[in-house]
C-alpha cells in the first residue's frame, strides 16, 4: 500500500486528495444582499448614488492617503494615472519585462512607449540597476510592479526618480496591504493603482480598480480623465445648481467609472480585508515557507518580513531548483495537479516577446504609438531586448494559490503533494 501511495497519481497512483478545494472568490450573504440595493432603488450609476464616493474615501483611508479614484478595472487605473501625469506621445515609461501585460499595455494606451527592465531573481520584482540603465532623455515615468504581493525596492526606485525627475506609478494589482518600511504599497510613488479583478485579494464583483494619491491636483485630473474629460469640479456645481452638463469637457477622457453595485461589494469586502482575508493569506504563506524552506528542490521562496518588506501573498511563487530534479517545470506542475491540489499554471512571460510588441501591432493602420513620428525607433526594437533574470524565472517558477478560504489542512495537502512529486523526480 505504501508503494502505491508513493507512486505519482499521474502514473496511476493514489492522489494526495480527491477533495475539491474551495473556490475563490466567495461572497458573504451580507455582500450578496447589499449588491442588490442599487437594483431596487434604481441608483446604479456612480453619479446617481453615493456608494462610489464612499468606497473611494474608505479605500484611500485604508491605505493611508487622502484621495481615491475608482475605475472600471486595474488596467484603466494605470491608464488614468499615466494620462493624469501628462504621459503621452514621445514619452517612454520603464516597466518590468516579467509581469502581466496590463503593466505595459497601459503605457501604449497613453500613447507612450514601454521600455522593459529586468527583475531580481530572489524577489521577482523590478531591478533598480536595470531601471537606471534604461533611462533616456525621453523617459518620463517608472511603473514598479509589486508582483505576487512582494514589495519592490521602493527606496532605490524613488531615489532614481528624484535624480532623473521621473514620475512613479506603483502597480499594486497583486499587493493589497503589502508593506514597505511600515507604509502600504501604493502610497510611496506619485500614484498607486489597484485591481479588483475576480482573482485578486478582493474583488468588486469581477472587475474594478482604483488610483490612490496624496496629490490633490493629480486626483482631480484622474477624476476628469476617467469621466469623459469633464471639469469634474464644475460638473459637481452644475449638477447641484442647474442639473446641466454643457460645455465642461476640458480634455479628451474615457468612461472608466465603477458602478454602485461594484462599490457596495467593495465596501463589504473591505470590512474583512484585514481581519480575515490578509490574515489567512499570510498564515497560509507562512505555513508553506516553514515547510519548504531549506528544501533542495527549491531555489527561492517568496520573501516575507525581510528588510522591511511585508508580503501580501496574492500567490505563493516557488522557484524550482531544476538541477535537483529530472523533469522540467511543466512536468512538475502537471504531476502536482494530478495529486489533487490547485496549481497556478499562469506564468509571467517576458512581455516584450508578445506579438503586439514584436510586430508593432498598435492602434490603426499607423500602428500607433510604435510608428509615431515622436517615437524613437531604437526604443521599439523589442527583438533586441534581453532580460536574463526574467527568462530564468519564467523557466523555473510556478505558484500555489493561498486564498483566504483555504484552511490549514488545504495547505498541508499542497505541502504533501509537493514533496511527493519532488521525491519522485529527484535527480
Amino acid at each position: 500500500m505504501a508503494q502505491k501511495n508513493n507512486q505519482l497519481a499521474i502514473n496511476g497512483g493514489t492522489p494526495v486528495t480527491k477533495e475539491p478545494f474551495p473556490m475563490w472568490p466567495q461572497f458573504t450573504e451580507q455582500t450578496i444582499q447589499a449588491a442588490t440595493e442599487p437594483l431596487r432603488t434604481g441608483k446604479v450609476n456612480y453619479w446617481t448614488g453615493t456608494y462610489g464616493v464612499e468606497f473611494e474615501q474608505k479605500f484611500a483611508a485604508w491605505n493611508g492617503v487622502r484621495f481615491g479614484i475608482s475605475t472600471s478595472n486595474g488596467t484603466s487605473a494605470l491608464h488614468t494615472a499615466l494620462a493624469a501625469l501628462g504621459i503621452g506621445p514621445g514619452d517612454e515609461v520603464i516597466t518590468p519585462s516579467y509581469t502581466f501585460i496590463a503593466s505595459s499595455f497601459c503605457v501604449c494606451q497613453a500613447g507612450a512607449i514601454p521600455v522593459f527592465a529586468d527583475v531580481r531573481r530572489e524577489t521577482h520584482t523590478i531591478d533598480p540597476a536595470s531601471i537606471e540603465s534604461k533611462i533616456t532623455k525621453k523617459t518620463k515615468a517608472i511603473i514598479p510592479v509589486h508582483l505576487y504581493g512582494i514589495p519592490c525596492d521602493m527606496d532605490a526606485i524613488m531615489d532614481i526618480a528624484r535624480r532623473h525627475g521621473l514620475a512613479v506609478v506603483e502597480d499594486c494589482a497583486q499587493a493589497h496591504g503589502a508593506l514597505y518600511n511600515g507604509r502600504k504599497v501604493g502610497t510611496i510613488g506619485h500614484a498607486g493603482c489597484f485591481s479588483f479583478c475576480q482573482s485578486k485579494h478582493f474583488t468588486t464583483g469581477g472587475e474594478g480598480g482604483c488610483v490612490i494619491t496624496d496629490d490633490e491636483a493629480l486626483a482631480w485630473e484622474c477624476r476628469s480623465f476617467r469621466d469623459h474629460g469633464y471639469d469634474v469640479k464644475e460638473r459637481l456645481r452644475l449638477l447641484e445648481l442647474e442639473a446641466k452638463l454643457l460645455y465642461i469637457h476640458n480634455r479628451v477622457g474615457f468612461n472608466y467609472r465603477m458602478t454602485e453595485m461594484q462599490s457596495l461589494i467593495g465596501l463589504c469586502e473591505l470590512e474583512r480585508l484585514d481581519s480575515w482575508n490578509l490574515k489567512n493569506r499570510r498564515r497560509n504563506g507562512e505555513m508553506l515557507t516553514k515547510a519548504l524552506q531549506g528544501s533542495p528542490f527549491v531555489q527561492y521562496l517568496p520573501p516575507h518580513n525581510v528588510d522591511g518588506k511585508v508580503n501580501a501573498f496574492w500567490l505563493y511563487p516557488i522557484v524550482l531548483n531544476l538541477e535537483a530534479l529530472t523533469c522540467d517545470k511543466k512536468t512538475f506542475m502537471t504531476a502536482l495537479e494530478a495529486e489533487g491540489v490547485p496549481v497556478v499554471f499562469a506564468l509571467w512571460p517576458q512581455s516584450y516577446k508578445e506579438k503586439a510588441f514584436r510586430e508593432h501591432n498598435g492602434f490603426g493602420a499607423a500602428r500607433y504609438p510604435f510608428r509615431d513620428p515622436l517615437t524613437d525607433p531604437k526604443s521599439v526594437r523589442y527583438d533586441q531586448v534581453h532580460c536574463p533574470n526574467a527568462a530564468w524565472l519564467e523557466e523555473r517558477t510556478f505558484s500555489f494559490p493561498v486564498h483566504p478560504v483555504y484552511e490549514e489542512r488545504h495547505i498541508q495537502m499542497m505541502i504533501e503533494a509537493f514533496f511527493k512529486v519532488a521525491e519522485a523526480y529527484k535527480a
